[in-house]
């Protein structure tokens, strides 16, 4: 009688297609004493899931086994659901594997269960090698390479398995119709391993540098399945996409996929770490194919030392200038890829780095809360560094999040996560942007200065909107979600936006340098030319009169204004449209049309699928800003 196998796999997403899974049931299967024993199902759930209801269905599988893949966003609800589960299946086998339970059987294994065991490493040929194991009367685990487990009250853990060098031997779950189902998205690797050594980072400390690949054919083959089979999104693993050149060629592959099939809609890489211009190539292959809407540069951070403490180099800053000049040529849009706070870096050089890539000139900064990974260097430097970490209680996850280091106190770090929420809702949706440009320029107040005056500010407004959020969003370490940071975007730019710009108003007016009248001017056209995200935000003219700018009129995302023409100078109009001007007259008369890719904002919708749209957005903010049109007066 063949054993029942559940592979078991909670994601984050709906509908993902469970490629760990299929890895394991491939590899495993293509033994034909563990195809003819054992019959697999792959369960496939999300976190969202009431996790009495992901019990009832596990309970129902009635398995003699069951695999769960634990991630950070997983591994708290697999705690709880591991005793419920052994409570009513005591005879079954549970096995453990995921970068947050490998080398940690200290934390997750007990005496009294061993028939509860962990994979350490990769997991295909442990995997089978278990079930294998399972095939004898009397089975001596301690025969299996990459496990840990309990036995006669002694915790074992065997000698490591080796890592497959030829990935071709793992039977592609995709070719072989292990997937039926229909998918929303799925991962997809086309090699595994990282030559760099990031201290954060579980890639490289996990596969010791070696990179290691999956056929050129076998990946077009599952480009093609893919795509014929309709999966609108598409998450390339692979730690450095663009560091191999082939990287190209598969990239056009998947965007020549969609010309033919309109599938996939979207994909998500991350980027070759020192291969910019490489990975801008790649970056214009999707984004001419609609495939992907920026090119994500990895810098982590700008600070000398605190790049060290990680192991990491950057790009040189003169690189990426001359890659930001290459991809505004393009036509393409960016962001940067931040990480805070990071051991080294202080509040300051912080601010300072981001100066920096304000005066280069950066499109978009995205800014991730550093997490603490099991099973990577900087676990073991964590009293080194004297990080202070605070856990996520979302009920699901078992995430870390680090606020504080030898270098930066708590109080410290929660200012920088002000600052974090003011980039978003100013730098990078635009807003007072030619302000901020020119009191930097002029010396009247350097960038970093006005924005930590204006979070002192904020703090003094407790009723704002934006002043809530980001508080409640600190305290509670809401920025954990991956739908708090764009919720700032909705916030600023529909739901709140004239209560926002009073806000703002309220801060410049009682500013040193407001009495410069070239200030106040810039401040006016930035609030009108300000970005519209949604199709059916209120269109208003400003609350207060201005100085300068007189609004005609404002309606569905357009202001039509007249504008002194002896202001011309102050105002970055496309030299174009300055020659179609006629300076002999006193004013002029500009329609500053935003109409655009914008979608509708609709009440019944989810945060998350809000939270997806104002994220992509911004990441093409430039697709967003207001074209400037001359108005015959």
């Amino acid at each position: 009688m063949s054993k029942k196998v559940s592979l078991v796999e909670i994601n984050v997403f709906e509908k993902m297609i469970p490629l760990v899974s299929g890895y394991l049931e491939s590899y495993a299967s293509s033994r034909p004493e563990i195809k003819t024993n054992f019959d697999f199902n792959k369960y496939s759930s999300n976190v969202a899931i009431p996790e009495q209801q992901i019990l009832r269905e596990l309970i129902e599988q009635d398995s003699d086994i069951y695999a769960f893949s634990c991630y950070l966003w997983n591994t708290d609800l697999v705690r709880r659901l591991l005793p419920a589960l052994r409570k009513e299946k005591p005879n079954s086998h549970y096995l453990l594997g995921g970068p947050q339970v490998m080398h940690q059987a200290h934390e997750h294994l007990s005496p009294e269960f061993e028939n509860t065991l962990i994979c350490n490493g990769e997991g295909e040929r442990t995997f089978a090698n278990f079930l294998g194991e399972l095939l004898n009367t009397t089975p001596k685990f301690s025969n299996v390479k990459g496990l840990s487990f309990y036995g006669d009250g002694e915790l074992v853990t065997t000698k490591p398995q080796e890592r497959i060098t030829e990935l071709d031997k793992i039977p592609s779950p995709y070719l072989n119709g292990i997937f039926d189902d229909e998918y929303l998205m799925t991962v997809m690797e086309t090699n595994r391993g990282c030559p760099f050594h990031c201290s954060f980072c579980f890639w490289g400390a996990a596969t010791n540098d070696r990179v290691y690949k999956f056929s050129e054919e076998r990946v077009r083959k599952e480009i093609n399945w893919l795509s014929n089979k309709n999966v609108p999104f598409i998450f390339i693993a692979d730690a450095n996409w663009g560091m191999l050149k082939r990287d190209i060629e598969f990239s056009a592959h998947i965007a020549k996929c969609k010309k033919k099939n309109a599938a996939p809609v979207f994909v998500y890489f991350s980027a070759a770490k020192n291969s910019p211009q490489r990975v801008s190539e790649i970056t214009e292959i999707f984004t001419e194919s609609g495939l992907l809407n920026a090119q994500p540069i990895s810098m982590q951070s700008l600070d000398k030392k605190s790049l060290e403490y990680v192991d990491r180099k950057n790009i040189r800053l003169s690189a990426y200038e001359e890659l930001q000049d290459d991809l505004n040529e393009r036509g393409i849009s960016s962001f940067i890829e931040l990480m805070f706070p990071l051991p080294g870096e202080t509040l300051s050089s912080f601010k300072k780095g981001i100066e920096s890539l304000f005066e280069l000139r950066a499109s978009v900064l995205v800014i991730y809360p550093h997490l603490l990974l099991l099973n990577t260097p900087l676990y073991e430097q964590r009293k080194q560094h004297k990080l202070i970490t605070r856990e996520v209680t979302d009920g699901s996850s078992e995430a870390a999040l680090i606020v504080g280091t030898a270098d930066i106190s708590e109080e410290e770090f929660e200012e920088g996560m002000w600052f974090v929420f003011t980039i978003l809702a100013l730098f990078n949706t635009r807003t007072i942007h030619r302000l901020s440009y020119y009191l930097h320029t002029k010396g009247l107040e350097r960038f970093s200065d006005l924005y930590t005056k204006f979070i002192e500010f904020c703090k003094q407004k407790e009723d704002n909107a934006f002043t809530k959020f980001c508080a409640e969003s600190i305290r509670d370490g809401a920025y954990y979600d991956f739908t708090n940071y764009p919720y700032v975007y909705h916030l600023v730019l529909h739901q709140k936006r004239y209560e926002f710009d009073s806000l703002l108003y309220d801060f410049v007016s009682n500013q040193d340098w407001w009495a410069d009248a070239n200030a106040r001017l810039l401040f006016e056209f930035d609030l009108l030319s300000k970005t519209f995200i949604y199709s059916n935000t209120d269109v208003m003219k400003p609350w207060a009169q201005f100085e300068f700018i007189d609004v005609i009129s404002a309606s569905d995302r357009n202001y039509t204004v007249e504008i002194p023409t002896d202001c011309l100078g102050m105002l970055d109009l496309d030299e174009k449209l300055k020659a179609k001007l006629d300076t002999d007259k006193p004013l002029f008369r500009l329609r500053l049309n935003s109409k655009g890719p914008q979608f509708t904002f609709r009440e019944n919708q989810t945060r998350k699928a809000n939270a997806d749209y104002c994220y992509g957005s911004i990441m093409r903010i430039s697709d967003f800003l207001p074209r400037m049109e001359i108005v015959d007066s």
